[in-house]
């Protein structure tokens, strides 16, 4: 399998979305803008 490197281009939040939703949370996403991650075919990469 080739290795695949997916690396963590920009955030979005969008605060109106987020409320509509009864399970509404504070931190949807915590990764950091320039995370690199790297993984081999289908397999989940490491956070």
């Amino acid at each position: 399998m080739k290795k695949i490197r997916i690396t963590v281009m920009r955030k979005a939040c969008y605060p109106d979305l987020m409320e509509k939703y009864e399970n509404s949370m504070e931190h949807a996403c915590d990764m950091e803008e320039g995370a690199v991650f790297i993984t081999c075919g289908e397999k989940t990469p490491a956070s």
